[in-house]
């Protein structure tokens, strides 16, 4: 719920920006995330949960999307890939540091988690007028009511039917939604094409330079969906790691996308291009990724480590292109809703790499165990007993105990593992496809950055940064 209300919401929280002026909706956004949370925490039931994540959803997504545009108002041109490295360090940084906390928190009682976002945006609201400049507002555009309608729509409608792979992939449930968000989409640019007052320049999805920042994104969101959830589940249901030893398994993969932001943003700083960086960051996505389905039986943290490291710098390093190039190919009368559409593809590669991945995996171990217990002489009308075995041991993480059951459940640990081997060689080829995308797509050049918006002379509130 709160993915499709981040990816619905936060390319209208932009042009809010834009209109109303970014230092303000920022204030507003962290209040309106911070009483999402808090309708979380208190939630009597499922409903108000559901409804106190779609709030947060929203106030996260305009938070995340203010930030991101004010860095093309308060960074020089020549200087952004630096900055975004430092942007993205900061982001990875904060991410590790609240995750403990927060499982701290959550560990005498999973309400008191969500307090922690509370308090921080209050923080941050504090500081936002003291420390983020005013920034020109962009108030000419017209609304346009019906293409924010169709956007919002079909992005809600097509990333529902992708989160209902894991249930079935041709069920009505699954195909309607997303047949329908595609069909809204393509409305949503048949209208911004046609319409004099569009509120978003669809002709980007013609340039080759924001296409390969799509295809960047692609490495770093898809790519942290499969690695992240993946790495995971393997270890919980194969090496049988408590949530506390998970957490700690995680970190070479958080810190190694710390320095490699840094990094990578020091080393474009000096010269290296957006191409360059994206190709790096997609070789060492899919090494790491190969690595980790090599080692895939590995029994301790070591045998992990060098595809964790690969694999989390990879994505990372990809993460600032993808930034970069969506800013430079931003224009100034639009710069909120295209620089808001960032998080709104991050969102839609997010799911699919979670979704897709999850598919595969389970049908993977699904089909592994029934071959190894019909190899064993297993009875067709026996083998629905065992595929129970195995799913009631990975939901609730009970064990079975019965012998046919400890048989079943032993397949399926080894199938679980080959399933992972060859989900992880399938993701790696993806994003070395998606690599080569983006080295054919910027074999001409990057192209000239777009300028800054330019002071409305009616809007005397308001100044460059």
């Amino acid at each position: 719920m709160q993915t499709l209300a981040v990816a619905a919401s936060v390319i209208t929280t932009g042009f809010l920006a834009d209109r109303h002026g970014r230092r303000r909706v920022l204030m507003a956004a962290l209040v309106v995330g911070a009483v999402g949370n808090l309708i979380v925490m208190v939630a009597p039931s499922s409903l108000v949960y559901m409804l106190g994540m779609v709030v947060t959803g929203i106030g996260l997504g305009a938070v995340y999307s203010c930030a991101f545009a004010s860095m093309k108002a308060v960074v020089p041109a020549d200087r952004m890939a630096g900055a975004l490295g430092i942007f993205t360090a900061a982001l990875m940084f904060s991410t590790l540091i609240m995750t403990f906390i927060g499982g701290a928190l959550t560990s005498s009682n999973w309400r008191f988690g969500f307090i922690l976002l509370p308090a921080v945006s209050m923080l941050c609201l504090v500081l936002t007028p003291m420390i983020v400049p005013t920034q020109v507002r962009v108030s000419g555009n017209d609304a346009d009511l019906p293409g924010q309608a169709l956007i919002a729509l079909g992005v809600i409608a097509f990333l529902y039917g992708v989160s209902q792979f894991g249930n079935s992939l041709t069920s009505p449930g699954t195909l309607v939604p997303l047949v329908l968000g595609v069909v809204l989409m393509v409305g949503f640019v048949l209208r911004e094409r046609s319409y004099a007052g569009h509120f978003y320049p669809v002709e980007l999805l013609r340039s080759p330079v924001f296409l390969a920042a799509l295809a960047a994104g692609f490495v770093y969101t898809f790519g942290t969906a499969v690695l992240f959830l993946q790495v995971t589940n393997l270890w919980q249901y194969v090496n049988g790691l408590a949530t506390s030893e998970v957490a700690v398994w995680q970190l070479p993969l958080l810190l190694s996308g710390v320095i490699s932001a840094l990094l990578i943003g020091r080393l474009m700083a000096k010269g290296m291009t957006n191409r360059t960086a994206a190709i790096i960051g997609a070789v060492l996505t899919a090494s790491g990724m190969v690595l980790l389905g090599v080692f895939q039986s590995s029994t301790s943290l070591v045998g992990f480590l060098p595809g964790l490291i690969l694999g989390g710098a990879g994505v990372v390093v990809c993460a600032v292109p993808f930034g970069n190039l969506i800013l430079r190919e931003a224009p100034p009368t639009f710069l909120g809703p295209v620089s808001s559409s960032r998080t709104t593809f991050g969102q839609f590669f997010y799911t699919l790499g979670f979704s897709l991945s999850t598919v595969m995996v389970d049908r993977l171990t699904r089909g592994g165990v029934i071959q190894k217990l019909q190899d064993a002489g297993v009875p067709a009308n026996q083998l629905s007993t065992g595929i129970d075995a195995v799913q009631v041991y990975a939901s609730r993480g009970t064990r079975p105990d019965t012998a046919f059951g400890q048989e079943a459940l032993g397949d399926g640990i080894a199938s679980y593992g080959q399933a992972f081997a060859t989900t992880m060689f399938a993701a790696a080829a993806a994003v070395l496809v998606a690599g080569l995308i983006v080295m054919l797509l910027l074999r001409h050049g990057e192209g000239t950055p777009q300028p800054l918006p330019q002071s409305d002379p009616g809007d005397v509130a308001t100044s460059p940064a």
